[in-house]
């Protein structure tokens, strides 16, 4: 397939769906027609024989080469930060991670909170600074992960204790600037509001031991209280041990799926049967003969 063919069909973004939420679902709920559909697309770096997992590689290296969009680079950051830094045994990481009006893309829960904002060459700065002071009252450390086209901008936008991470055309990051340990007060009424109730009654009750007795019209009001009164980094300490005591990654499912599905397998919500459909669904696989037939099929109107 020509470099020219595989730019004109990234620019649809159809290969991009694959990776999607639903379209990941839909491989597990045992629905192709999304996938065949990008498999026919892809017909002349595909074998005769070809599996699933083949079409979401091979979608992943066109991606690499021409569109280097959010859930790459978010992938790009479980691979290289949250495994080949740490491991899945000592971190987590959190996709769209709700803080106050924002979401923060990608947050590596390890000793300290480490949020990553990314701006891809596709990304607007108009709301970078509200999202980032958002950020700083809660994370330990914020980052603007960035491509080559944004560096300046956001040098200038970001206040100096964010740090910057370029995109490298060999996928790696280049550290711009490091991180900076906030030092911002936590804004105890964005964090509560970023926490499931069982999130924040365990966090008060790591700081003080027990939870307060309150009516529970009345309990979300009283854990605020508590928590405004806690010193911002025993705060800040306690907040990432709960987060990453609460909110685990299923290890076993996630190692089980290609590196290009790894973030999907962190951040898309899929039900424990759905998972073992998906990776059983993953290896199974079809023929060029298939792909000739459907599409026969569906330009015939009889499918």
């Amino acid at each position: 397939m020509s470099a020219k063919t595989v730019r004109e069909i990234l620019r649809t973004k159809d290969a991009a769906k694959i990776f999607s939420s639903k379209g990941v679902n839909a491989i597990a709920r045992g629905e192709f027609g999304l996938l065949l559909d990008v498999a026919d697309r892809y017909s002349d770096v595909l074998g005769d024989v070809f599996s699933v997992k083949d079409v979401f590689q091979e979608c992943y290296k066109a991606l690499r080469s021409d569109y280097k969009f959010e859930y790459y680079i978010k992938n790009l950051i479980a691979e290289k930060i949250l495994i080949g830094r740490y491991s899945l045994n000592t971190a987590t990481l959190l996709n769209e991670f709700r803080v106050g009006s924002n979401k923060a893309d990608c947050v590596v829960l390890n000793g300290i909170s480490t949020c990553y904002e990314i701006k891809s060459e596709f990304d607007g700065l108009s709301r970078l600074s509200d999202q980032l002071s958002s950020y700083l009252k809660v994370f330990d450390k914020v980052n603007v992960v960035v491509s080559e086209a944004h560096v300046a901008k956001v040098q200038k936008l970001a206040p100096p204790s964010v740090g910057i991470l370029k995109l490298s055309r060999r996928d790696g990051f280049t550290e711009v600037r490091p991180a900076q340990q906030s030092v911002e007060s936590v804004d105890v009424n964005m964090l509560m509001a970023s926490l499931r109730r069982h999130e924040y009654l365990a966090l008060v009750k790591k700081l003080y031991g027990t939870v307060p007795l309150a009516a529970n019209t009345k309990i979300y009001d009283e854990c605020q209280s508590m928590l405004e009164a806690v010193e911002p980094l025993k705060l800040r300490k306690a907040f990432c041990a709960i987060l990453k005591a609460t909110r685990k990654i299923d290890k076993r499912y996630v190692e089980g799926l290609p590196r290009s599905l790894l973030v999907a397998g962190i951040e898309y919500r899929v039900s424990a049967g759905d998972k073992i459909k998906l990776l059983d669904n993953l290896n199974i696989q079809f023929s060029k003969e298939t792909l000739c037939t459907t599409q026969f099929l569906r330009q015939s109107g009889t499918s």
